[in-house]
This record gives C-alpha cells, sequence and structure tokens, in this order.
C-alpha cells in the first residue's frame, strides 16, 4: 500500500468529470452501505454527481471558482482518482462557525495510506470548521475527532433516511 506521499493533490479540471463522477458513487456505495438505504445507493449514477464535477472542474479551468473561502481538492495515485475535499462557507443558518467541510470521502481500497490526512492538512488546514458526518459511519468519526473535531449533540434527519451528527472543531 503506497504511503500518504505518493498521492497527488491538486485542483480539479473539467475533465476529471467522469473519473470523479464514477469515483463519488463507488465512495458512496462503499461507505454508505448500511447506513443508507440499499435501493438509494443502487440507483446511484456517476450522471448524479456529474453537475457538480463539470461545474467545479470548469471553475477551476476558467478561473472563475469565487473567492469566499470555498476549495476544491482531488487526490489521484498514477493519474487515477482516489478521492476528494469539498469546503467553503457553511450552509446551516445555525452554523457554529463559517466553514463548512461539505465533503472528504476517499475510496476504501485507499484507506489507511494517509491520503485523507493529506487532504485535510494541505486542503482544509488546521481552523475553525464544521461538518455532518452520517451516523453509524464510527471511521470517519474517529479521523474526525484525531483532526481535533467533537460531536456537539446536533443531529438532522436526510430526506433518504440517514441521520447526520455535527461535528465541530473550534479555532
Amino acid at each position: 500500500m503506497p504511503d500518504a506521499s505518493a498521492y497527488l493533490l491538486r485542483r480539479p479540471t473539467r475533465s476529471d468529470t467522469v473519473p470523479f463522477s464514477t469515483l463519488h458513487v463507488e465512495i458512496w456505495r462503499a461507505t454508505y452501505r448500511g447506513v443508507m438505504d440499499d435501493e438509494v445507493l443502487e440507483e446511484l449514477q456517476p450522471s448524479s454527481f456529474a453537475a457538480l464535477w463539470m461545474a467545479v472542474g470548469s471553475g477551476y479551468d476558467e478561473g472563475t471558482v469565487p473567492d469566499d473561502g470555498r476549495g476544491f481538492w482531488v487526490a489521484t495515485l498514477e493519474e487515477q482518482p482516489v478521492g476528494f475535499l469539498f469546503f467553503g462557507p457553511g450552509r446551516d443558518e445555525d452554523r457554529p462557525v463559517e466553514q463548512q467541510v461539505h465533503a472528504l470521502n476517499v475510496h476504501p481500497d485507499h484507506h489507511g495510506t494517509g491520503v485523507a490526512q493529506r487532504l485535510m492538512d494541505e486542503g482544509l488546514g488546521p481552523g475553525a470548521a464544521y461538518l455532518w458526518v452520517a451516523e453509524g459511519n464510527g471511521r470517519a468519526i474517529r479521523f474526525y475527532e484525531r483532526n481535533g473535531f467533537r460531536l456537539d449533540g446536533t443531529s438532522a434527519d436526510r430526506e433518504d433516511g440517514v441521520v447526520e451528527l455535527r461535528m465541530v472543531r473550534p479555532a
């Protein structure tokens, strides 16, 4: 298994749309099996995420990503996509801090390599942030706890049946 230094971290481009949309589905199916309804997971297709990846990649290609604290990073190994990080201004009215981690996902084949830690360190940095994590995703909760995040007792029921727990890392 490669170590964290073997991975390339970079900004996404328009050409990442198909490979990262496919990776997004693979990660969700592997990570959320037993947490999210299987039928929902099976209905996911790369096209479910293609608009997101196209918009993000196009923004970096064209230099139009807003300068509002948003960050998008992808990780590759030998040009193959393995993970990604999205963060930016919090979407919640009752946000505890301004910055939110919207997604940090790594393919299970690359768990334990340190690539998620590199995405967190080099992408987000050490500042205050919050995030939502699926109840039952113990691996992610432990990872975020190692990075200074703590469950704050707030939960939310999503439309797809997933219960999310809020974690906060203070300044």
